[in-house]
């Protein structure tokens, strides 16, 4: 058995040679998606975010509102602008991400305690550039009533404590537990390349196995592999199987030793989840190919269900607030579990007797192949689905 796998494995590796979109698909991609995603989320998180500022009151605390808000790290005031129609049209063309409106008479209103009214208007198309803006435009409209009580108590001739005890009586001290330095590609990036390279793992193992069956060579597979089917199959998703797992270890490198991703959990551990979710992954695209022995019908399966695997996860919108049905089909990707155990294993660095739960949820997986075996086997032999 070992020899029939080594010389179906011997045969493949000659066709990813033979063949560049092989290691363009799988290397190509993955380093192109290493590179664009630690490059553009190199701080850790967007920082500077271009917002415009309407000030219709231009007094010295309209002024330095501006001023406090540009020092924040997210957002940068790129222009003032002279009324709300101008703001909204450079939102609207992608200039800005939001943008804040001062009244007219808000100096004056506040001295005569009127309660002036800061409006803020954000583009919510960009959902992570809305999303932070909107926390500093709120975090200064919040902060700006307190610098003018500041300024009026120290006119009266209070001191700069008695003052912080009279605006700020309860001081909150807030612990940020698992990711304290708010590093944002921490969390996304450890779900999204998983996800990615899931994606690739279903689309390579669709199409080589659809070309067999396209170009009529599965019969050839079929002699090389001495008539084993399992020989046949695990000689084929061998060499993918060792490449996908230096693309993995690769980004493990990256994310954890290189950018100091937080890893409170098992390193050891984490790898050994990320062999079963690949492996899970290539179970998934033999039983795709299985259920449409047609490559143009298979890749579709295997598109659809990638991406239905990155929106399921819950890591880009929390599972618990989908409708309830939507909750239960999450059991259908592998993704979802191995998601929990990233996070529960890598930010809360739960134990090891905590976090293997999730692992059997990944594996079972790896018995849909034989569900599709037969009829697999039947379309390597006969040949007679459309070659599409």
């Amino acid at each position: 058995m070992f020899r029939k796998i080594r010389e179906v494995a011997v045969r493949e590796v000659q066709r990813i040679f033979r063949n560049p979109v092989y290691l363009v698909a799988t290397v190509g991609m993955m380093t192109f998606i290493y590179v664009f995603f630690f490059s553009f989320l190199s701080e850790g998180t967007p920082q500077s975010l271009p917002i415009g500022v309407v000030d219709y009151d231009h007094s010295s605390i309209s002024r330095r509102l501006a001023r406090e808000l540009n020092a924040t790290p997210f957002a940068e005031v790129k222009r003032h602008y002279s009324d709300f129609a101008e703001a909204r049209d450079a939102m609207q063309r992608g200039e800005i991400y939001a943008f804040m409106v001062i009244p007219e008479k808000f100096y004056a209103d506040i001295l005569a305690f009127q309660q002036p009214k800061i409006s803020y208007y954000m583009n919510q198309a960009y959902l992570m550039g809305a999303s932070l803006t909107m926390k500093e435009l709120t975090t200064m409209a919040n902060l700006a009533p307190a610098a003018v009580q500041r300024e009026l108590l120290r006119a009266r001739g209070y001191n700069d404590n008695a003052i912080m005890g009279l605006i700020q009586p309860i001081v909150l001290d807030s612990h940020l537990i698992g990711n304290p330095y708010m590093n944002y590609p921490a969390y996304l990036l450890t779900t999204v390349f998983p996800g990615i390279l899931g994606l690739i793992i279903l689309l390579t193992t669709t199409y080589s196995m659809g070309v067999e069956l396209k170009h009529k060579t599965s019969r050839q597979w079929l002699k090389t592999a001495r008539k084993s089917y399992f020989a046949a199959i695990f000689g084929k998703m061998l060499p993918y199987t060792i490449l996908y797992l230096i693309l993995e270890l690769a980004g493990i490198i990256l994310m954890f030793l290189v950018f100091k991703f937080p890893m409170e959990g098992n390193l050891a551990f984490y790898m050994l989840g990320s062999i079963i979710y690949i492996i899970t992954m290539q179970c998934i695209g033999v039983f795709f190919i299985g259920i449409a022995p047609v490559i143009s019908t298979a890749i579709s399966l295997s598109v659809l269900y990638g991406i239905l695997a990155l929106t399921m996860s819950g890591f880009t919108f929390p599972l618990e607030y989908m409708p309830p049905a939507i909750q239960g089909l999450s059991i259908l990707f592998p993704l979802r579990s191995f998601y929990l155990f990233t996070v529960d294993t890598t930010l809360f660095g739960l134990s090891i007797a905590q976090t293997a739960k999730y692992l059997p949820m990944i594996a079972v997986f790896m018995f849909l192949p034989f569900i599709t075996s037969k009829r697999l086997l039947k379309a390597l032999i006969h040949q007679n689905y459309p070659a599409i």
